[in-house]
């Protein structure tokens, strides 16, 4: 008999673990909040380790639009090429990897999800319920109750609720409690015919080309910039520190900024990136939150992931692809005859497979790669055995969960 599992959320975790689970063979409800009318959001790397796994699930990358990510490039603020730290041809020859980097659209990334839980397998499909709000998770009993009054139970509960989530209390016990980094961020869109169509603008798009991620850097502000929707939009994001005068509230991706302060933020930047920022379309602002991960993602019938689990900063790229992780890792470790009584112990494999290396990579993403040493204390103070990735292409582009959890599986099928 197929398991009953839940899955709290409808974002890339959650979808990407009820696609997982689906495809081994279990019955698969998502809860959901929002309504999906007006899906929001910008680019987002898929790398390799994300790639790998999307194939995997059938996914089909025509619809994510993508743009095939060549090599990441650092310059000045003023326009000045510094380094070219990454070629992907290269290092995917040097780690033996074949799997595509791509740039995409979030929306086209969770159209393409859905579209994918949407499709049956072996007669069953994924089941989504929309705006439906949670109000707890029973990690024990196994049951979700949402806040109309309304209970599901499962087997299984996969709580993919995000870095507000309701479902990580069912296991720390505790409201989780968001914790400000000091970092915030603008986002917007550009459509590279309105950067050709303006001099300034098309000389740096002509520079930059639109096959690449492309970070201009002065001593405390970042602009990163990089093409999504087949190379007809152009995303760019600016980090700059907190203070008193600067903060802005907890946010989310509906909060939006003006032109002015966006323009003032990077005032010292070249006259080609001031005018990207004059030309801006749907201009966001939000403070970079974070929080404290639980010292397990498991407890009872419950599994944590995506941010959730591992609330995952924007500076390795590598926070959809650690949520697609968790999901391949459900999915290899849930096997189709994997009965009620045996989900703790599979759980527990859950824990070990991912807890490690996610939050590795989370500690990891905190802070700009040239200062991600500065959190190795932290990470060891979760992760007592954990160790520095000198390289977090190779940490992470390499990792392959659904390997790991099947040999995790059968060691544990051996005893």
């Amino acid at each position: 008999m197929p398991l009953k599992v839940v899955v709290v959320g409808a974002g890339l975790a959650g979808l990407g673990a009820a696609i997982a689970l689906n495809r081994s063979g279990h019955e698969v409800q998502v809860i959901e909040q929002s309504s999906f009318l007006n899906e929001v959001g910008a680019a987002i790397h898929v790398p390799p380790n994300a790639t790998r796994i999307l194939r995997e699930w059938g996914c089909d990358f025509e619809k994510l639009q993508p743009v095939h990510c060549t090599k990441f490039q650092i310059w000045t603020s003023a326009g000045n090429l510094i380094s070219t730290p990454m070629v992907t041809e290269d290092i995917q020859k040097r780690l033996q990897v074949t799997d595509d980097f791509i740039l995409t659209h979030r929306v086209d990334l969770h159209n393409t999800l859905r579209d994918t839980a949407a499709t049956e397998i072996e007669g069953s499909r994924v089941h989504i319920r929309l705006s439906s709000r949670v109000a707890s998770v029973d990690a024990e009993a196994g049951r979700v109750t949402l806040e109309d009054g309304t209970v599901y139970t499962g087997d299984l509960i996969i709580g993919a609720d995000g870095i507000h989530s309701r479902a990580v209390s069912g296991i720390t016990g505790e409201e989780e409690r968001k914790e400000n980094t000091g970092q915030n961020c603008f986002r917007f869109l550009v459509p590279t015919s309105k950067m050709r169509a303006n001099p300034l603008t098309a000389s740096l798009l002509e520079k930059i080309g639109l096959d690449g991620v492309h970070g201009f850097v002065s001593e405390d502000r970042r602009m990163i910039l990089y093409p999504c929707r087949g190379g007809d939009l152009l995303n760019v994001v600016g980090f700059y520190p907190s203070n008193p005068e600067t903060a802005v509230k907890d946010s989310s991706w509906l909060d939006s900024a003006s032109h002015d302060a966006l323009l003032r933020t990077f005032k010292t930047f070249s006259p080609e990136l001031q005018e990207i920022c004059r030309i801006a379309e749907d201009v966001k602002l939000w403070s970079l939150g974070s929080r404290q991960p639980p010292r397990t993602f498991v407890k009872g019938k419950l599994a944590l992931a995506g941010d959730a689990a591992h609330p995952t900063l924007p500076h390795q790229g590598q926070g959809g692809a650690q949520s697609f992780e968790d999901g391949a890792a459900l999915g290899a470790l849930f096997t189709p005859e994997t009965t009620p009584d045996q989900v703790p112990q599979r759980l527990q494999l859950y824990n070990q497979v991912r807890y490690g290396h996610s939050l590795t990579v989370m500690m990891m993403s905190k802070l700009p790669d040239d200062r991600r040493a500065e959190m190795y204390d932290e990470l060891r103070s979760y992760v007592p055995a954990a160790e520095f990735p000198k390289d977090m292409f190779s940490f992470t582009w390499t990792s392959y969960p659904t390997q790991e959890a099947q040999r995790a599986l059968n060691a544990e099928l051996k005893v």
